[in-house]
């Protein structure tokens, strides 16, 4: 699907469940967003103190009396392939195996 085509503009009718729904959305989003924020920063400092305590260990338990069930940290190994490198170096070898997907994608947009 392409960007350049021109969005519908959806018509929202006052008492709708679609409107009950976006002003739902509208009040919950602000908030996710900030707690989504503070707990990657809470994450990733948990992260670095049991890193840095446990300098060679790959996997870390850790309980706390406010936790509702230990959390583990765990080294976790992973691949991936530089896809714009095989396309540039193979373009071959990358059409064969590319896989054409999509997704609908919701998010605030600027007029």
């Amino acid at each position: 699907m392409s960007n350049n085509v021109p969005a519908q503009r959806a018509a929202v009718e006052p008492g709708s469940r679609l409107d009950d729904l976006l002003a739902t959305y509208a009040e919950l989003k602000p908030r996710v967003d900030e707690l989504t924020g503070r707990l990657k920063s809470v994450t990733d400092a948990i992260k670095a103190e049991l890193t840095s305590a446990n300098p060679a260990a790959v996997r870390v338990d850790v309980d706390h009396p406010a936790l509702a069930m230990p959390l583990r940290l765990s080294y976790v190994e992973s691949w991936s392939l530089d896809t714009k490198r095989l396309k540039e170096e193979q373009p071959a070898v990358y059409v064969t195996y590319a896989r054409k997907g999509g997704r609908w994608d919701l998010r605030g947009r600027s007029s």
